[in-house]
């Protein structure tokens, strides 16, 4: 009798898409119990809060299939699965999505560690997917639709270990928008976002609004890409598969060319180049082939595609200049437009229809749809090799180089400051010392970007770690003068460096910056007959700052005055430079005859250019004792 009134529960045959009771709740559960499995192996088992997150998210799933077993038994309902046959849309997207992901994880090793977190993800999907609807009433129909949403989100986006749940998040987000967000599109129900899309972009607004981009890889998948070589052309011949089959081209074409004249536009106008080291970035080279082509999302007119394409171009270039000027990540101008060009599907093919422009959809009636896909495909081709022949993509970018966008900063070109400060960063990032040095001083001087002494005295400590003797001297600097560094051992780090430093035969600021911490007490225990050997050792080397240091402490009677000679000569150019500092030293040297000959006349005259470049001992000086009230402890020759 049960059978009767549920045939659909004695039927196992699944290949002609015939639905299954008898494989719920197997197939939930096995999708849980493989995500939770994945929790105690590596990597997810060496990291206690991602392994939290992986067995939370099966339990949960577990939960859910439990509420879903529990509702059907109390009101007689099956819940039942349907194997569907995959669909090319799918599998082509997922099987160029891999050949990615193969070549890039040769050459960013983290591709590869990532994998068992992208297997998880694939388990959470088919689960979260096949549970959402079953419990908006359907059948489960199970298929490889989750295939190319995990595959296509983790080529943009990754959350690091200890905020993964935000990636299961993003995902149902995906799912999400694909059940409840719909249209009614050429008299069919259809979704109204590309799903990777949409959860990226949500994940997008929300990491931009709470500025909160470091929880994430997205900077590093935007840019370890390009490490791949030649992966522009490898994207362009996968890409050509896809386009082969669902004739999306035109969009990808359109967006390419809207980028390639922006930029030739912008780089005569400015001198500068726009996208900074690169014609197109790798990350925005990718979207438009993977990102911004599903066809289910996209318009179906030609004219549609052209304009969706370029548009999304203009996009990319619109935003990579908003974002940048409100330091913001510009790594996003890829991910947030496709939802809102998603909204102008219907337009753009409605527009498509008009009498002003039908003579486009005449044209095209006079070839067959294959033939003309063949037709786009080739003028793709003929635009990519342009950008390949003209080094536009692949060949060495005048734009990749430091010393290019510092002399662009210097000449005051546009945004060049910030593109220097990127450059900087990134081979920071790689672990370059000097480029940490520079970009720590940048932080420093607070003129490309606010101010910010922690940041300058984390990279001045990075320097220093890496072996760069300058990046110690900026730890002691900005230890010194600003009281801040990244932490003691680092400080004591950069000390030590410049102790050793100053037993050699070496130039540099190591005794002033040595001297200025013993005279100080500051890094090192206070010892004042230390810190005027330290600044000997840099006033015989020419050093300004130490020769004014051993000016400084003769004057107040703790020095040796044999040390003058050579402190004199730096202290003299200085002052005839109009330092008034110097001048105001070099004027007791010469009133003493200590380091340089004694000259009365002199030494009057250099008191008055230091008073009237104000220094303030100097006018004192003069005004109270007209022979300045010298020290008791020198002794006139």
């Amino acid at each position: 009798m049960h059978s009767a009134a549920h045939p659909v529960e004695r039927s196992t045959r699944l290949s002609d898409g015939v639905a299954s009771p008898r494989l719920f709740p197997a197939v939930p559960l096995a999708f849980a119990a493989a995500l939770g499995l994945l929790a105690f192996l590596p990597p997810v088992a060496g990291h206690a809060r991602l392994t939290t997150t992986f067995v939370a998210t099966a339990l949960g799933l577990v939960g859910w299939t439990a509420w879903l077993a529990w509702r059907a038994r109390a009101t007689g309902r099956v819940l039942a699965l349907e194997l569907v046959p995959p669909q090319k849309s799918h599998y082509v997207q997922g099987c160029v999505q891999i050949s990615i992901y193969a070549y890039w994880a040769m050459y960013w090793p983290k591709v590869l560690d990532a994998a068992p977190l992208i297997v998880g993800q694939m388990f959470f999907l088919f689960a979260f997917d096949g549970l959402l609807q079953l419990s908006r009433g359907r059948h489960w129909r199970l298929g490889l639709g989750p295939v190319p949403i995990v595959f296509s989100t983790n080529l943009f986006m990754w959350f690091k270990d200890d905020w993964f749940a935000f990636q299961f998040a993003m995902l149902a987000s995906c799912a999400l928008a694909k059940e409840f967000i719909r249209w009614q599109r050429d008299g069919k129900s259809t979704h109204v976002f590309n799903p990777s899309a949409f959860g990226l972009s949500l994940v997008s607004v929300v990491l931009i609004a709470t500025n909160t981009t470091h929880l994430t890889w997205g900077i590093e998948v935007a840019t370890t890409l390009g490490l791949a070589p030649h992966m522009y052309a490898w994207i362009f011949f996968v890409g050509l598969i896809v386009q082969y089959f669902f004739a999306v081209t035109l969009m990808t074409v359109s967006a390419a060319v809207v980028l390639y004249v922006g930029n030739l536009i912008y780089t005569q106008v400015t001198g500068v180049y726009f996208f900074v080291d690169t014609g197109i970035p790798i990350a925005i080279f990718l979207g438009l082939h993977l990102l911004v082509t599903d066809p289910a999302t996209s318009p179906k007119s030609s004219l549609g595609r052209i304009l969706f394409g370029g548009a999304y171009g203009l996009a990319n270039l619109v935003l990579f200049w908003v974002l940048g000027g409100l330091n913001v990540p510009d790594f996003y101008d890829k991910l947030l437009p496709v939802p809102l060009l998603n909204l102008s599907v219907k337009a753009l093919d409605a527009f498509a229809k008009l009498d002003a422009v039908a003579w486009f959809a005449r044209w095209e009636d006079r070839m067959r749809a294959k033939e003309l896909n063949y037709v786009h495909m080739g003028a793709w081709s003929a635009v990519f090799a342009a950008m390949f022949a003209t080094g536009f993509v692949e060949a060495p970018h005048p734009g990749n180089s430091i010393e290019f966008w510092r002399r662009a900063y210097v000449d005051g070109k546009p945004a060049a400051g910030r593109n220097w400060m990127k450059m900087v960063g990134t081979a920071a990032d790689r672990g370059d010392p000097r480029s940490c040095e520079e970009l720590g001083r940048i932080y420093a001087e607070g003129k490309i970007v606010p101010a910010n002494p922690g940041a300058a005295a984390h990279y001045f400590a990075r320097s220093c770690e890496l072996g760069w003797v300058p990046g110690c001297e900026s730890v002691a600097r900005h230890f010194l003068e600003v009281g801040v560094a990244a932490s003691e051992p680092a400080a004591r780090r950069a000390f030590d460096v410049l102790e050793a430093r100053l037993s050699g035969a070496h130039d540099g600021r190591a005794g002033f910056w040595l001297g200025l911490a013993y005279e100080r007490g500051q890094g090192r225990p206070r010892d004042v007959a230390k810190a005027f050997a330290c600044y000997a050792a840099s006033s015989r080397r020419g050093d300004l700052g130490a020769a004014q240091a051993v000016t400084r402490l003769w004057l107040a009677g703790l020095g040796d005055p044999r040390e003058l000679p050579f402190a004199a000569p730096s202290i003299e150019r200085a002052a005839e430079a109009g330092d008034g500092p110097s001048q105001f030293l070099l004027a007791h040297l010469a009133h003493a005859g200590f380091g340089v000959a004694r000259d009365e006349a002199r030494a009057d005259a250099l008191l008055g250019e230091a008073c009237r470049a104000g220094v303030a001992d100097a006018c004192a000086a003069l005004t109270a004792n007209p022979r300045w009230q010298e020290p008791a402890h020198v002794a006139k020759r």
